[in-house]
C-alpha cells in the first residue's frame, strides 16, 4: 500500500469517525445526538403562506427592503414563543413563508404572524424618593405604595441574567397588568400567576412607558423615521453604533425623556435607571445610555456592538411593526398532525434500513469481496450524508427522506460501472492494480455524465420548490437528492478506491474470482 492511499485512508476514517459523532446515539424519532431539523409532515404543526400588500407607488427596492424588514420582525416575534427550529424565508417576490413545528393552534398562529408589532421606549419606575422599584416590590408590598395610578401603561420586569459566557442576558419574567385601580401579576406570556411562582426573579426591574413631559404622550417606533448603523469615531477606539432620526413630534418627546434621564455628573458612569428600554413585543433590544440632554430630531445607540449587532438593532428598530400589511387570508394555511408524523418517521427509518441491506446483500452476492468493498463505502455514504443533513441542516419532510432513500440505491450505480469496466480488464490479462486504475478512468466519463444530469434536475426541481406555495415537498426532495449524489460520487472515486488498493500487490490480488462473478466465462 502506498503512503499516499495511506494518507486517504486515515483521512476517510476521520471523516467516518467525526459523522458517527454527529449523529449518533440514534433515537428513532430523532435521528441524531439532538435530532435533525424534521419537517412539518414528520413532527406536526402549522404551515403558512403570506402574501405582502405593497403600495401601488412602492418601487421595487423598497419592497425587497420592505420583505427583509417583515422577515426579519416576524422571526423576532416567533422566537420570543420558543417554537423550535420555526422557518421564515421570503418565496418570490412578494411571499413570507412560515413554518412552525409543534405549533398546534392554527389560529394561534395566524395571529402571532399577522400582529403589527409594536415597539415602544421604557425606563426604569422610580418610587417617591427615587430608587428603582423591582418585581420584589410588589411582591411584598402589603400596600401598593409603589403603584403610580396616574401611570396607564403596564409595568414589565426584566430580570438580567449572565450567561455561561459571562455576558448579560435581559429576560422578561413578568407583567403588572392594571385594571379598575389594582393590579394583577403575569408571566411572560401575560398569563396570571400566583406571586410566588415570580420570587425567584424579585430582583428584576420594573420598566414603565417612557412618555414626554408637555402632555405625557408615549415614545413608541411610530415616530421613528431612520434608524441606520454608524461609526462612532470620536475616541481612540472605532466603535460601531446606531443612528436614530425622530419624525418633528418624536423629536420633541425624545428632548424631553433625554434631559430627564441624563446622567448626573456624581453618576459613577452607565446608570440602568438613566437608560432608554428599547422594547418590542415586550422584549427588551437594548438598554443604552442617554449620551446628551438634547438631540434635536436625531441621536446614536452606542455600546459595546459588534458590526452585525449594529446592523440587527438598526433593522429591528425600523422594523418595529411590519413594514406592509399582509393580504387576508393567506395564499396558503395547513395543520398538519404530529401523530401522522410519529408514524412516517418509524416507516421511513425502517424503509432506509431495508433498502440498505438489500442493496449491500446484492451487491456482495454479485461482485464478492469487490461488493463488500463497495458495502463499506456505502456505510461511509449513509453516515457521511446524515452528518451533512444534521450539519447544514437540511429540514428533513418525508419527501426528503424519499429522496435519501432514492439516493441509497443510485449510490451503488458507479460503483456498478466502475466493477463492470475491471472484469472487461481482467479478462484481457491486466494486474488487479492495472484493471482498478483503468476501470475507474473508462467509468468516469459515464460517472460523471449520469451524476451531472441528476444534479441538474435537483436545481430545477428546488428552483420550483422555491416558487411554488406549497412546494416545500418538492424542496426537500430535490435538497436531499441533490446532496445524496455528490456524497455518492465521492465514496466511488475516493472510498471505493482507496478500500480496493488495499489488496493490490496482495496474494487475494491473484484470485479474480474473489473480485467478480463472471457470468459470460463458459
Amino acid at each position: 500500500m502506498t503512503r499516499k492511499n495511506t494518507i486517504v485512508l486515515l483521512l476517510i476514517l476521520i471523516i467516518f469517525g467525526f459523522s458517527l459523532w454527529v449523529i449518533l446515539p440514534v433515537d428513532a424519532e430523532r435521528l441524531g445526538r439532538e435530532g435533525l431539523r424534521l419537517g412539518l409532515d414528520l413532527v406536526g404543526g402549522v404551515h403558512l403562506v403570506y402574501q405582502a400588500d405593497f403600495t401601488e407607488n412602492a418601487t421595487g427596492e423598497e419592497q425587497r427592503a420592505d420583505m427583509n424588514r417583515a422577515v426579519t420582525t416576524i422571526e423576532k416575534r416567533i422566537d420570543k414563543y420558543g417554537v423550535v427550529e420555526p422557518i421564515i424565508q421570503q418565496m418570490g417576490d412578494d411571499r413570507i413563508l412560515v413554518q412552525l413545528p409543534g405549533f398546534t393552534d392554527i389560529d394561534a398562529a395566524k395571529s402571532l404572524v399577522e400582529q403589527t408589532g409594536y415597539l415602544e421606549f421604557r425606563e426604569v419606575e422610580l418610587n417617591q424618593v427615587g430608587q428603582p422599584v423591582t418585581l420584589g416590590h410588589y411582591l411584598d408590598a402589603t400596600e401598593l405604595q409603589f403603584f403610580d395610578k396616574q401611570e396607564t401603561g403596564n409595568r414589565i420586569f426584566i430580570a438580567s441574567l449572565m450567561d455561561e459566557e459571562g455576558n448579560v442576558e435581559h429576560k422578561t419574567v413578568g407583567f403588572l397588568v392594571t385594571e379598575n385601580g389594582s393590579i394583577i401579576l403575569t408571566d411572560a406570556a401575560e398569563n396570571p400567576v400566583d406571586k410566588e411562582e415570580l420570587r425567584e426573579y424579585a430582583a428584576s426591574l420594573s420598566w414603565i412607558v417612557a412618555r414626554g413631559e408637555d402632555n405625557g404622550a408615549p415614545l413608541t417606533g411610530d415616530l421613528l423615521s431612520d434608524a441606520y448603523p454608524s461609526l462612532d469615531q470620536s475616541g481612540v477606539i472605532t466603535r460601531y453604533q446606531v443612528s436614530i432620526e425622530w419624525n418633528s413630534e418624536g423629536s420633541v418627546i425624545f428632548d424631553q425623556i433625554a434631559a430627564r434621564l441624563y446622567p448626573k455628573p456624581d453618576s459613577g458612569g452607565f446608570d440602568p435607571e438613566r437608560a432608554i428600554g428599547i422594547f418590542l413585543d415586550n422584549t427588551l433590544l437594548s438598554n443604552p445610555e442617554i449620551q446628551a440632554q438634547r438631540f434635536e430630531g436625531s441621536g446614536v445607540i452606542s455600546g459595546r456592538f459588534e458590526h452585525a449587532e449594529v446592523e440587527e438593532l438598526a433593522n429591528m428598530l425600523k422594523s418595529g411593526a411590519l413594514p406592509m400589511p399582509l393580504k387576508q387570508p393567506p395564499l396558503y394555511q395547513e395543520k398538519v398532525s404530529a401523530t401522522l408524523g410519529a408514524d412516517f418517521i418509524q416507516m421511513s427509518w425502517m424503509a432506509g434500513l431495508i433498502g440498505i441491506i438489500l442493496v449491500m446483500l446484492f451487491i456482495i452476492a454479485y461482485y464478492r469481496l469487490s461488493g463488500f468493498l463497495a458495502s463499506l463505502a456505502l456505510i461511509f455514504y449513509g453516515t457521511l450524508v446524515l452528518a451533512i443533513f444534521k450539519l447544514i441542516p437540511v429540514t428533513l419532510t418525508l419527501a426528503g427522506l424519499g429522496g435519501f432513500i432514492l439516493s441509497i440505491g443510485m449510490a451503488v450505480d458507479a460503483n456498478i460501472l466502475i466493477f463492470e469496466r475491471m472484469k472487461e480488464e481482467l479478462r484481457m490479462g491486466r494486474t488487479f492494480g492495472a484493471a482498478i486504475e483503468a476501470g475507474f478512468n473508462r467509468a468516469w466519463s459515464a460517472i460523471r455524465d449520469s451524476n451531472i444530469t441528476t444534479i441538474i434536475v435537483c436545481i430545477i426541481l428546488y428552483w420550483m420548490g422555491s416558487v411554488l406555495v406549497a412546494g416545500a415537498p418538492v424542496k426537500g426532495f430535490a435538497a436531499t437528492l441533490g446532496i445524496g449524489v455528490v456524497v455518492s460520487m465521492f465514496t466511488a472515486i475516493v472510498v471505493t478506491r482507496t478500500l480496493l488498493r488495499l489488496f493490490v500487490g496482495g496474494p487475494l490480488s491473484r484470485r479474480t474470482a474473489l473480485f467478480s462473478v463472471d457470468r459470460g466465462k463458459k
